[in-house]
């Protein structure tokens, strides 16, 4: 019996991931079977599930292999079984981040939870007892995460065939975290951007001009970029909504310029100075390769804004950490209009607009009598 390592146990019971080869190493991850499923892997002690130079590419093949052997038809019956089950075939299904958010809330889970518990006997005060928890021992932002994941893996359960009430839903709710209101002023972005490196001194008057997301801005490309201005696509978030619309943030307004040229301008002049390869992407790096993965991972970018962070800490006034996100409710607060602000973030509506982003302190006139 292989003792399973830390890091194996956010995996089915069984798995265990190595790395093999020394240049090249590639992940393998590999299946110890047992007498219960080995006519499933022809009777094998050990089989290989997926190889690949990331761990991610090693995941996908194993997965794969997994739900096309293992028979899943029957309504799970303990929470191992429903949590199992949920791993393999929901998990998998959801944009990356979702996947790495599911599979560390069904980790904290496992850890908590009798997995030899039938499913028909799970109690809604067992969810209020692990929401509450987790909200007071790690975060209320991870209490919520576990809690939807934890509602979701019920209504797959009675989706399963589970003969139950829903212990979950609509009953156990999130825990209210205050809407984020740091709001970055002037001063603090100058000094900011006097320790900024080449990339990010041309990419933040962009993010500061149009207010769109980082995934956007980095998924720009060099067709998306016309002589009227630039072409955005809907949002993810309200694509699927009435009123999702796609946009256009112009080069001149009623023949002035709105200073967007100015600003592809000098991202231009950067990428002929960084690039040694040529890139279909806007932001690149000086290989070409876009800083935004298909799944939306943003690590060289983000590792490249902490660093800068810290060094801005260390060595200018700048005494309060803030993030990228914090640079679009900048531009959401200094818009006169929350009207244009809202279209300019591309809203579904300024109700958002104005809870989540609007974050300098309104002026209001006292009562003069």
């Amino acid at each position: 019996m292989v003792k399973r390592s830390t890091q194996n146990k956010q995996y089915p019971k069984g798995w265990r991931v190595r790395r093999r080869g020394t240049k090249w190493a590639k992940f393998v991850i590999s299946f110890y079977t047992t007498s219960v499923n080995a006519h499933l892997w022809d009777n094998k002690k050990e089989v290989q599930l997926g190889s690949g130079l990331t761990l991610a590419e090693a995941e996908q093949q194993a997965y794969k292999l997994w739900v096309d052997k293992i028979v899943t038809t029957d309504k799970p019956f303990t929470l191992q079984d429903l949590f199992d089950r949920y791993e393999l075939q929901v998990i998998p299904k959801k944009a990356a981040a979702t996947q790495k958010s599911n599979r560390q809330s069904l980790k904290r889970l496992r850890n908590v939870f009798d997995l030899k518990q039938p499913v028909i006997d799970f109690k809604t005060h067992q969810a209020y007892q692990y929401r509450d928890y987790v909200s007071n021992n790690l975060s209320a932002k991870r209490a919520n995460l576990d809690v939807e994941v934890l509602s979701h893996l019920f209504t797959k359960a009675i989706e399963w065939g589970c003969n139950i009430q829903h212990p979950v839903k609509g009953i156990v709710g999130k825990i209210s975290i205050p809407d984020r209101d740091r709001y970055v002023e002037d001063e603090e972005l100058k000094e900011f951007l006097s320790v900024c490196n080449a990339m990010q001194k041309v990419y933040i008057p962009l993010k500061l001009a149009t207010g769109k997301d980082k995934s956007m801005l980095l998924r720009i490309k060099l067709g998306d970029i016309t002589s009227e201005g630039i072409k955005f696509p809907k949002r993810q978030k309200t694509a699927g909504k009435k009123g999702g619309k796609s946009s256009i943030v112009p080069f001149e307004h009623q023949g002035e310029s709105t200073g967007l040229k100015e600003i592809i301008d000098d991202i231009m002049s950067w990428r002929k100075r960084w690039c040694k390869v040529q890139s279909f992407y806007l932001f690149a790096s000086s290989m070409g390769q876009p800083l935004i993965t298909d799944q939306g991972i943003t690590s060289n970018f983000d590792s490249q804004w902490q660093r800068t962070m810290k060094k801005a800490l260390q060595t200018t006034s700048l005494d309060e950490r803030f993030t990228e996100h914090d640079l679009k409710a900048k531009t959401a607060s200094d818009l006169e209009d929350a009207e244009h602000a809202s279209k300019l973030l591309q809203h579904h509506s300024t109700a958002t607009t104005k809870r989540i982003y609007r974050r300098k302190p309104e002026i209001v006139l006292p009562f003069k009598r």
